[in-house]
């Protein structure tokens, strides 16, 4: 049949283009929510440093205001995770997609909580402008609504649609992540073997931009989780609260150093908390 090979050809390609499109937004997840989890794990342990702090006699009011200032300064992150937190246990139905691949209903709702802060945190602005963790009591409330896919964690209705909330904050990244058949190789079956073999072959070009995009997102994502690693392996406070005197004036030239250092190294994961990958 005239133009039947072109027509199974250029489906042939799209679905894989989808293939490798979805491999790398698989791994964009693996790692955001790697990262998630370890700046969720420098925020104890700046609490931690913070009690350790306080509670040390004479201890230099800068090192205080130094921890106090970040911890003001992550609050984004903080409320993230009290949002989590909160729906965590929600349930929430599931749904499906349309033929050309936009999410419906709560078809976002698959990443869960956890998933879907990772990825608001690492990638996310709402679609209004503002950041989504930074957002407070209804709209924080609506805004997690729609992050989780609506519906079924109504607290007065969110009112927005779960897939265009999450594309339009993660972009082509949250397409990936959802495991959307973002074009749909199948649906180009049913038409006629020319207008099949080009809307395929548009649908692989725009896959192609699409990929091209993510790449470097997925590099960024990594050196930042790896240097989010590095430096929450140093945000560690046993040895000081065993070892050190319970009075800084006790403390030695080395001992004041490191307890410098660990400050400094407060503030600089405050500063790798709060960055996003546009």
């Amino acid at each position: 049949m005239f133009y039947n090979d072109a027509k199974n050809k250029a489906i042939e390609q799209l679905k894989a283009r989808e293939k490798d499109y979805k491999e790398l937004g698989q791994h964009a997840n693996d790692y955001a929510l790697r990262l998630y989890d370890t700046r969720k794990s420098a925020v104890m342990a700046i609490d931690r440093i913070e009690t350790y702090v306080n509670t040390l006699a004479h201890s230099p009011k800068e090192f205080a205001k130094e921890i106090a200032d970040t911890k003001v300064n992550i609050r984004e992150f903080s409320e993230a995770i009290h949002i989590e937190k909160q729906n965590a246990s929600d349930k929430i139905k599931g749904a499906g997609f349309t033929a050309s691949g936009v999410a419906t209903g709560g078809a976002i709702a698959s990443l869960g909580p956890t998933a879907a802060m990772a990825v608001a945190t690492t990638f996310g602005t709402a679609s209004t402008g503002t950041a989504i963790a930074s957002l407070s009591g209804a709209a924080a409330t609506n805004a997690a609504l729609a992050w989780l896919g609506g519906g079924a964690l109504a607290a007065g209705g969110g009112g927005m649609t779960a897939g265009s909330a999450f594309l339009a904050m993660a972009g082509p990244v949250g397409w990936a992540l959802a495991g959307v058949s973002i074009l749909g190789g199948s649906a180009f079956v049913i038409h006629k073997n020319k207008e099949a073999a080009k809307k395929a072959n548009d649908a692989s070009w725009t896959l192609i931009k699409l990929i091209a995009a993510l790449k470097p997102k997925l590099r960024e994502l990594i050196c930042l989780y790896d240097e989010t690693s590095k430096l929450k392996s140093t945000l560690k406070v046993d040895t000081m609260i065993n070892l050190y005197p319970k009075d800084y004036l006790a403390f030695d030239d080395s001992q004041k150093k490191a307890l410098a250092a660990l400050i400094n190294n407060v503030r600089s994961m405050g500063v790798l908390i709060n960055k996003r990958i546009s």
